[in-house]
């Protein structure tokens, strides 16, 4: 796994402990440097509570990749202890940097939310069974179905007697600003008019619906015990003004598929699985202007939990259903509440919109292949080389490449 620098990278420096010590002391913290590869990869903190933690020779500097979910402070005196501050749920990287190495130590802080740390849970620790694998691979699947339905029904009247006029709102065609009694339309709607010699009804009726399917099925393989993270997007540009000076800086969101996580194999067919999916989307219909740039917004789907399961087995962490109904109704007073004849003077508009959004996790115990096994089909393996001729491309390609084998599904 890989760590990356954000631009909000926090360093906090404390002092070189070394330089103080005797060679006595020197020596016997050299001996504790052994005990740095048994420290645990993983530390959990509650949103707004404090850990406090020890390392076995004095750390010579600290950081943490966002600061925005935990903070990280020296532990008063002691020269090997630090204090972890969660802030914000989520989850971020940690460095340890000690006398021992040039390079720092790397972790991964989940930060529970309140409700979620203030759950009674139960401590597991990994199996010591060598017959057990000791991967797994974690399959995610976010499932979203937005359904809306709209309907839309009014009436146009238009009349003309010698001086007198009479017609519904948006139903006198104008030339130049002249009224012209001529057919009018509603380019929005479908329409049905019948005219005579100085008399127009016009029937406009609106019936719409539409439907948006989302699937994101992200996979990861995880040693037990150990954490991993995965991406699939990209980052937009957003310009960040300065304050008391026209400089604009840039910085970077990202967005699409993230997937967090932690298993740990607990027992024969039982994987303790801590994950943190996240879907984000870039949405335009919210964005705003800053220093004369249309930023988008994001749309963001995330949950950060804890599960226990068996190989194989699913579990549904995260679900919502949510519905909106919207009505309206314009008519012109008193006419438009006549029985029957009403209708002439109204205009109904409902739009209902249903969406519905599901997460579900299947975690499986995994071994690597063979050396020199086959490897399974690449997705797309027998399009690689695809090149038909002129007789094949003109009078037989009907682009129905899904029929062909090796690709995803």
């Amino acid at each position: 796994m890989s760590y990356r620098t954000v631009p909000a990278f926090k360093r906090i420096i404390h002092g070189l402990f070394w330089m103080g010590l005797s060679v006595d002391a020197a020596q016997a913290a050299a001996a504790n440097c052994s005990q740095m590869d048994s420290m645990p990869t993983t530390f959990e903190v509650g949103q707004g509570l404090q850990s406090e933690l020890h390392t076995p020779v004095p750390v010579t500097q600290l950081a943490v990749g966002d600061p925005k979910i935990a903070d990280v402070q020296p532990s008063g005196n002691n020269p090997s202890a630090f204090i972890l501050t969660g802030l914000t749920p989520g989850a971020t990287s940690l460095m340890v940097w000690t006398s021992c190495s040039k390079t720092p130590r790397q972790s991964m802080v989940f930060v529970k939310g309140r409700a979620t740390a203030a759950l009674t849970s139960v401590s597991t620790g990994p199996t010591e069974d060598p017959m057990l694998p000791s991967q797994v691979q974690t399959d995610i699947r976010f499932v979203e179905v937005s359904r809306t339905k709209l309907k839309e029904a009014s009436a146009s009247i238009f009349g003309t007697r010698g001086n007198f006029l009479f017609g519904s709102p948006r139903t006198l065609p104008t030339i130049g600003g002249i009224v012209t009694p001529s057919l009018p339309v509603n380019n929005d709607n479908f329409n049905l008019s019948f005219a005579t010699g100085n008399t127009l009804v016009a029937i406009n009726a609106l019936e719409g619906s539409g439907f948006a399917y989302t699937l994101a099925r992200p996979s990861l393989v995880a040693l037990s015990g150990q954490s991993a993270s995965f991406l699939a997007g990209g980052e937009v540009p957003i310009p960040v003004p300065s304050s008391g000076s026209d400089n604009i800086s840039i910085e970077y969101k990202e967005f699409g598929i993230r997937l967090t996580l932690t298993p740990t194999i607990i027992e024969k067919n039982r994987i303790a699985l801590k994950v943190a999916p996240e879907v984000s989307e870039l949405d335009f219909t919210n964005a705003v202007s800053i220093a004369g740039t249309i930023v988008p917004a994001l749309t963001i789907r995330r949950t950060d939990t804890s599960i226990s399961l068996a190989d194989g087995e699913s579990f549904v962490i995260s679900g919502l259903i949510s519905t909106r109904n919207n009505s309206q109704v314009n008519k012109f007073p008193g006419l438009g509440d006549i029985p029957i004849l009403g209708a002439f003077f109204r205009d109904n508009t409902i739009n209902r919109e249903e969406r519905e959004l599901l997460m579900i996790v299947t975690p499986h115990l995994v071994q690597p292949l063979a050396a020199n096994a086959q490897l399974p089909s690449l997705p797309g393996e027998q399009l690689r080389n695809y090149d038909p001729n002129f007789y094949r491309m003109f009078f037989l390609e009907n682009g129905d490449f899904d029929s062909k084998s090796g690709l995803s599904q």
